[in-house]
């Protein structure tokens, strides 16, 4: 069985991802590291599910190049589902720059296969520009991509999603059921014919809203892509 190393797993889409990996039985082991550790809030792929501490929580900063060393150590596969909002240098430092490193060290550690939470927005027909809406964030994304094929290109998973949805715990609130909101504007987004193609058509938030995906099917899609056999490179978009 392969051990499994998921970057960010502590957030909202690495915790479900670890869960799926978790469900899958098929990593002997599942680890994640970010720079906070075990999630203090778990979300409730976790915490309702007494899974929290089937999880290897590790603390450390991925731009500490011995962190990076210490926890690739006999790692099999690694997913990165690193990502933040910020200027427009810090985007793509943290969405970009930072899975990149990740990839250097992946291939020097010898891990088989590499996969990659990206972004709708990567991979069509826009072009990006400094005045695009979030720009450093999709610029990293589109750079981490590249650095990844080129360096698993027939073993690497790259997903692009738009908005995520599911319940996702926020502070001391609990859980806030996104579902109730992302699968709604999802069907009127790609299942009503002439309005999902009008809605489509809008710059930017056209892609978002017709690519919108459960969180559960996310993680879902990640874990088959870095697991089946023969290995692969794959990149899905929301459609797939």
């Amino acid at each position: 069985m392969q051990r499994l190393l998921v970057l960010g797993g502590n957030g909202y889409v690495g915790q479900n991802i670890c869960r799926a990996a978790l469900d899958s039985g098929k990593f002997s082991v599942v680890a994640s590291l970010s720079r906070s550790g075990r999630p203090s809030n778990p979300g409730p792929c976790l915490a309702n599910s007494n899974m929290l501490d089937k999880v290897d929580w590790l603390e450390g900063d991925i731009f500490d190049s011995q962190r990076r060393d210490e926890a690739f150590e006999g790692v099999d596969v690694v997913v990165s589902t690193i990502g933040a909002f910020g200027s427009n240098d810090f985007m793509e430092k943290v969405c970009g720059d930072a899975t990149i490193e990740a990839v250097d060290t992946a291939i020097k550690h010898n891990v088989s296969r590499f996969g990659f939470v990206s972004s709708a927005q990567v991979g069509g027909s826009m072009k990006f520009s400094p005045s695009f809406p979030l720009y450093g964030y999709f610029k990293g994304k589109q750079k981490a991509e590249e650095a990844i094929q080129e360096a698993f290109p027939n073993a690497h998973a790259i997903l692009r999603p738009g908005f995520v949805f599911g319940p996702r715990n926020v502070g001391s609130v609990g859980p806030l059921p996104l579902h109730l909101i992302g699968a709604p504007i999802s069907f009127v987004s790609t299942q009503l014919g002439p309005v999902s193609s009008l809605i489509q058509s809008i710059p930017f938030v056209g892609t978002e809203c017709g690519s919108m995906v459960p969180v559960h099917a996310v993680s879902k899609a990640m874990v088959h892509g870095v697991s089946d056999e023969p290995p692969k490179g794959l990149v899905l978009s929301a459609s797939d």
